[in-house]
Parts: structure tokens; sequence; C-alpha cells
């Protein structure tokens, strides 16, 4: 794997097992309580964040199967806003019936999907030469075609903001 894409895999993979921890130790109840009526609970903001991923990556196919995308102007439009909108934690519907959340699965499990997600993402970088890592093969339902590096990218952006979510939620329903 690329020393520079290695650190940021391991940074983000490590602050996801941090959160995933901090989260086990709440009940059950915490983690499935909404704030409100049209809000998510703990539970819900995971599964959506372990859904996405998994939506952006082609729901983990082998990589050597992933196919290259062209990336037009509107795409690279739509990926500047869309990494505004998480950055400035803007409201904004979930963009795939994929990424929504049904909130009927417990943190082991989300945590067991999450780590597949991440085990695929390890092998497809392990097995990326660099002319690979600017193949648009990701997609995101409103960015468009995404190449590694920026997939990367918006996962963290979309981690960082779920997780301020996190914490919003955390102190309402505790």
């Amino acid at each position: 794997m690329i020393s520079e894409l290695r650190e940021k895999f391991e940074m983000y993979d490590r602050t996801r097992t941090a959160l995933l921890d901090d989260l086990a130790v709440l009940k059950d109840d915490q983690l499935r309580s909404k704030p409100g009526p049209s809000q998510w609970s703990i539970l819900q903001i995971i599964q959506h964040m372990v859904l996405a991923e998994r939506d952006v990556m082609q729901y983990l196919p082998e990589p050597k199967d992933l196919i290259a995308r062209k990336r037009g102007l509107r795409a690279r439009i739509l990926y500047v806003v869309v990494l505004l909108i998480l950055r400035w934690n803007i409201r904004v519907p979930v963009p795939s019936e994929g990424m929504v959340p049904d909130g009927n699965s417990s943190l082991s499990e989300l945590r067991q999907q999450w780590d597949e997600n991440l085990r695929w993402l390890r092998g497809y970088l392990e097995t990326a030469r660099p002319a690979d890592l600017n193949r648009a093969v990701f997609s995101h339902p409103v960015a468009g075609p995404l190449t590694g590096p920026q997939a990367g990218k918006l996962a963290q952006f979309h981690f960082d903001a779920h997780l301020r979510q996190i914490k919003k939620v955390k102190t309402i329903v505790i």
C-alpha cells in the first residue's frame, strides 16, 4: 500500500474503532433512542455510515471487477459541493435508498459490517498501483465517479460530519 494512503487509512480505522468502542459501553436503549421524531438514533447513524461506504464502494466487488468511469465537469463540481455540505453540516436528504438505515441492526452487527468494508478497502489499496488510484472506480449518487483518493476524502468528511452528529445525539439521549 502506498505509504501516504496507509497513514490515512490507519488513522480512519483508528478513529472508527475508537468511536465503536466508545459506543459499546452504552445500553441498547440509549443507542436506539432518537432525539426527535424525524431524527436518527446513534445506531441509525452508524448503520447509515456503513451503508454509505458500501454504496460508494460498489457493494464490495472483487477489486479487479471495478469499472472506471469518466469524470466530467459536472461530477467535479458536485464532488466539491458534497464535501462542502458535509463540512458545513448542511442537512440534505439521503442521496440513495441504499444508504437509508432501518435501525434493525445491533452495534455488534454494524461493527462486523464496517470491519468487512475496511477489509475490502485494505485489500483494494494493497493491490492498487498508483495509476489504479487515479481511475474513477467508486461512485457517489450525487458526486458521481470518484478516484480512490477522492472516495477516501469524501469518506473522511462523511465520517467527521456524522461523528459530530453522534456527539450531539449522545448529549441529548444520555
